[in-house]
């Protein structure tokens, strides 16, 4: 680790429920196992899982926590066994996971992202918010030169979870999916969707993501704002969408896609969704969802969740977005910026996009 320093810029939370800190002087990680790697940090994303770590509702190993498990930036260091594949001074990013147990009914039935005993960086472990930060080789995803780095770290997360889960709905061409909430993840759904080909609706109640999402390369074929229009005018307005050539459609959306914590948000995901049709479920509520037996049982609703991705998902995915020229609208801060600026953006109401720290670009 020839020419790394000793010590390294920082955001680290102290205390549940209390703010970030800003350090200049925190040791630089050492000690690489055999499948680790040292990143040097250029760019990490802001996700909301951050608020969940935050107020204790996920728990980290041990306090203080560098927040972020969003990193992109370059291999300086590697652990002996890491695959050939990767070389000092590549450009990567990486998904959190870290050291599943390898030993577990999920491990051993090659699930291991379902691992109850593993490391997550930035959640359970020290993360990206810092000038470096350890990964666990068996995660890294290679970031194509045509992606940046500050545009390649919601992709680790926020666009890996959302392209996921899009795989995960099994559409064909031309069936509709409605991706209900349209920050960070909806928007890059709504433009995974349409390359894909799929008829996408969007909805949100704030004007802002709205409006972006009508603006992208890859617009939705409908949007619909659900402060305005209830769900029977919505499943009107999403017929529209339908083929002409058939008359054995039912009414509504074949797949909703549900990326908002609302609880208000899954009731109308669920009413607008059709008979037979599948509610995917990536937002993570504080409260209990509320689903009626009449969904389940008489209009024979799927109901499923999405976690991340996996390692070879998350690499089509960045892959695709370099093919197709995909972009996330992105809101650039310092590490100095955390504590306060960056903050105060991510609770404003008016906030659209992702949010991300460029730490060394």
């Amino acid at each position: 680790m020839a020419n790394i320093p000793k010590t390294m810029k920082a955001i680290r939370l102290h205390e549940y429920g209390g703010d970030y800190r800003f350090h200049d002087d925190i040791p630089v990680p050492s000690n690489l196992d055999d499948y680790e790697v040292l990143i040097a940090i250029k760019s990490a994303g802001f996700c909301h899982t951050e608020m969940l770590v935050r107020d204790g509702i996920f728990k980290a190993k041990q306090l203080p926590l560098i927040p972020s498990h969003e990193p992109t930036g370059i291999i300086v260091a590697m652990g002996a066994k890491v695959s050939n594949e990767f070389k000092l001074g590549d450009r990567v990013g990486a998904l959190n996971l870290s050291h599943s147990c390898g030993q577990c009914p999920d491990c051993l039935n090659d699930k291991p992202l379902y691992c109850e005993d593993f490391n997550a960086t930035g959640i359970t472990i020290d993360g990206a918010f810092a000038e470096y930060q350890k990964a666990d080789s068996h995660w890294l995803v290679p970031l194509p030169d045509e992606i940046s780095f500050e545009q390649g770290a919601p992709l680790m997360c926020a666009g890996a979870t959302v392209f996921n889960a899009i795989e995960r709905c099994a559409l064909k061409k031309g069936e509709i999916l409605a991706i209900v909430g349209l920050g960070a993840l909806g928007h890059l759904a709504v433009q995974f969707a349409k390359c894909m080909e799929f008829k996408v609706v969007a909805i949100d109640n704030r004007p802002e993501p709205l409006e972006l999402v009508q603006k992208l390369k890859y617009s939705p074929d409908l949007t619909i704002d659900s402060s305005q229009i209830d769900t029977a005018n919505a499943i009107e307005q999403i017929n529209t969408l339908q083929s002409a050539t058939t008359t054995k459609n039912y009414p509504g959306a074949d797949v909703t896609l549900v990326l908002t914590d609302p609880i208000v948000a899954y009731k109308y995901a669920l009413a607008i969704t059709k008979k037979h049709g599948t509610m995917v479920v990536v937002g993570q509520p504080r409260e209990p969802i509320q689903i009626a037996f009449r969904d389940l049982i008489f209009r024979d609703i799927t109901v499923k969740g999405s976690l991340l991705s996996s390692i070879e998902s998350a690499r089509r995915m960045v892959k695709f977005v370099a093919k197709h020229g995909i972009q996330t609208e992105i809101n650039t801060y310092s590490l100095e910026e955390v504590p306060n600026k960056m903050m105060e953006d991510f609770h404003s109401p008016h906030m659209k996009g992702k949010l991300v720290v460029n730490v060394s670009l």
